[in-house]
């Protein structure tokens, strides 16, 4: 009988530690799904801080665009004559670096 008993209480640690086993491999798997679903969230968060970054780049260069000049053709002409002075710096670095 205590052999029967014993055979009895080994079969049901058994069967809990099978059970466990399952849990742990379900959790395992989640553990894995959250991993990957964290890296793809990560990878998304970058893409959108950096077009956060362009936007606020954007949104700083209009509104300076809009200080410069009242109108488009305004607009249009600063940044010509912008360009033009930018082109004129560079041929004078040029032109040191030469000497």
């Amino acid at each position: 009988m205590a052999n029967d008993q014993l055979l009895q209480t080994l079969s049901e640690l058994n069967s809990r530690i099978q059970s466990l086993i399952e849990v742990q491999n379900q959790l395992q798997l989640r553990v894995e799904e959250l991993e990957t679903r964290n890296l793809v969230l990560e990878n998304q968060h970058q893409s959108d801080v950096k077009k956060i970054e362009q936007a606020e780049k954007d949104i700083e260069f209009l509104t300076l665009s809009h200080r410069l000049a009242d109108s488009p053709d305004t607009i249009i002409s600063t940044r010509r004559l912008l360009i033009r002075l930018i082109h004129t710096i560079n041929n004078c670095i040029t032109m040191i670096n030469e000497e």
